[in-house]
């Protein structure tokens, strides 16, 4: 470029200094031009890193799950949530859940439509019985959008209950990441498997696996017709209910009954239970 200069600047008739301060000027401006260009695809490639480390970052957000909601009605099902509180993935717990979501994709739906959705469809299916109960935990580390969702949730599982005239009772809340991950190893939503433990503090003989067919409304109400059998019997015999013997009284009437005596009460309730159980999923077919 600089020979290209001279040789141009050879053919012109002027004073020799002012060729040299011409073809400095000259220089320069190249140099310049040079320096902006070289610049600007510096700022260009800064832009290009910036945008890709949004978009990886927007991207880790939009399908990183950041909140986790179930459901259990008997259906019960998994609902994972990005940090927006859209449903990244749905999931069964169980047979009945998994006919729900056979014909019904509730991915990319906000947390509160995909409840509202999936909660209609168990209302038309006839699974909301008459005083039964729709469970519905949260489990996130988020403490503000935690209330926010319990909030939005509640009020939209009541208004939908209202509206289709269900006496079906609603119980949401928030439970913790060890609660869902116990549950998890059983295959069963936070609020059932909590609701098998508390049976299991007045019945140390039911199991996970034999309880998780029933719906919560059915363990609860065993739980309370063992509570209440723990109360006959540690009645006095005046019958007003209150407990009138003694510590090792209570200790001499329970070794009047064998082990296997009481195991087998235990196992026959559950048997009646299933076998009602049974029956009714057998009349609903039948209907």
């Amino acid at each position: 470029m600089e020979s290209k200069l001279r040789g141009t600047f050879d053919k012109i008739h002027a004073d020799a200094d002012l060729k040299e301060r011409t073809a400095e000027y000259l220089r320069g401006e190249i140099g310049k031009r040079r320096r902006t260009a070289w610049m600007g695809r510096q700022r260009f490639a800064a832009a290009c890193a910036c945008l890709a480390l949004l978009l990886f970052v927007g991207g880790f957000a939009c399908f990183t799950p950041s909140a986790y909601v179930d459901m259990d009605v008997n259906p019960s099902i998994a609902l994972s949530l990005n940090r927006f509180g859209f449903v990244l993935e749905a999931s069964p717990y169980n047979d009945d859940g998994a006919a729900i979501l056979e014909n019904m994709d509730v991915r990319h739906k906000s947390c509160e439509q995909a409840v509202e959705l999936l909660l209609t469809e168990m209302l038309r299916q006839g699974y909301v019985k008459e005083d039964g109960l729709v469970s519905v935990t949260i489990q996130t580390e988020n403490n503000s959008a935690q209330e926010k969702m319990l909030g939005k949730i509640r009020a939209s599982v009541d208004t939908l209950l209202d509206s289709h005239h269900s006496t079906a009772s609603a119980d949401v809340f928030a439970v913790s990441e060890e609660v869902r991950d116990c549950a998890h190893d059983h295959n069963l939503s936070p609020a059932k498997y909590l609701a098998i433990t508390q049976l299991q503090e007045v019945d140390p003989s039911a199991s996970y696996d034999r309880c998780a067919e029933h719906s919560i409304s059915e363990i609860k109400e065993l739980t309370k017709e063992h509570c209440g059998g723990h109360h006959e019997e540690g009645g006095g015999g005046n019958g007003s209910g209150e407990d009138t013997g003694t510590g090792e009284e209570h200790g001499a009437r329970n070794e009047n009954k064998t082990g296997e005596e009481t195991a087998g009460d235990t196992k026959d309730g559950y048997k009646n239970r299933e076998e009602h159980h049974d029956h009714k999923e057998k009349k609903e077919h039948h209907e």
